[in-house]
Order: structure tokens, then C-alpha cells, then sequence
């Protein structure tokens, strides 16, 4: 068994959001032709396409920029920290006197970008594990998740 305790920010949040859009098709080909707006505007001199294709890269992450510190504001949940608790039933997600499992065969996937570990509950929620506040317990947790979870879901990358 492994419990960390994470107290999340508009950080975390803002680096999932990152994970989550720039994972997706759409993600990719808006910033891939926003790149080649860019590139082709600037080979052309064709202004307009350049600033289209600036802001078809831009957009994306100032948006999801604001919708973390958005997200973060108008949930109180976020501001206190979390109980992570790892064990060979599942991952417990404790808050307060509140408390919720999440069984290892329910789980949908679990990623790592730089700074976390993202745990997939369903498809669209997920835990967030900053890297950094885990600290030491950091391999344990990711052994904890590679046992638990099917191989083919766990795409976490140290």
C-alpha cells in the first residue's frame, strides 16, 4: 500500500489539459496546420495565412491556460489536498470525510507527461499525480499502477 497526499494547482491542472487536447487528433492537426500557415506565410509573404496559422497554435494553449485557472477558481475541492491511496484493490481517492474507489479493472488508462502521472478513471477524468509532490513515493506509486492496471493501459513513461 502507498498513500501520497497532493494538494493540486492551476499548474497540474493546466499540464493535463496540454495532455489531454495535444493527445487527440484534433489537437494535433489544428497546431499542424497552424505550423504549416506559419511556415507557408512566411515563405509567401501571404500575411493573412500567417496570422491565421500563428493563432491556430496559439489558441489552443492559451485557452486551456485560462480553463485550468478557471476550473481551479470555482472548485473548492481543488484547493484542499487529496489522499491518494494505492493498494491491491485500487486506487481510494480521500477528501475531508469523503472517499471513493476506483478498482483496478475500471481503470481506462494511465499516462505520464513531465511533471505527472495521469490516471484515467473514465474517459474524460482522471487523478492527478504531480510528479514532484509524490517525491520519494513516486516509483512505488507507478509500480503500484503498473501491477494494478492492465499492461496494455499503462503508457507511463518515467
Amino acid at each position: 500500500m502507498v498513500e501520497v497526499e497532493i494538494k493540486l494547482s492551476p499548474s497540474d491542472l493546466y499540464d493535463f489539459n496540454l495532455k489531454h487536447s495535444y493527445s487527440k487528433p484534433a489537437g494535433i492537426l489544428a497546431t499542424a496546420v497552424g505550423l504549416v500557415g506559419v511556415a507557408y506565410g512566411l515563405y509567401a509573404k501571404y500575411w493573412l495565412l500567417l496570422i491565421v496559422g500563428a493563432i491556430l497554435v496559439v489558441y489552443t494553449p492559451i485557452v486551456l491556460l485560462i480553463k485550468a485557472n478557471q476550473a481551479y477558481a470555482l472548485s473548492p475541492a481543488m484547493k484542499k489536498p487529496f489522499k491518494y491511496t494505492f493498494d491491491e484493490n485500487g486506487i481510494t481517492i480521500s477528501q475531508d470525510d469523503k472517499s471513493e474507489n476506483h478498482p483496478w479493472d475500471s481503470i481506462v488508462k494511465a499516462i505520464s507527461t513531465g511533471k505527472s502521472i495521469i490516471v484515467y478513471t473514465t474517459r474524460y477524468n482522471a487523478t492527478i499525480i504531480p510528479k514532484a509532490q509524490a517525491g520519494e513515493s513516486l516509483p512505488l506509486v507507478i509500480q503500484a499502477i503498473s501491477e494494478g492496471i492492465d499492461p496494455k493501459k499503462n503508457k507511463i513513461r518515467s
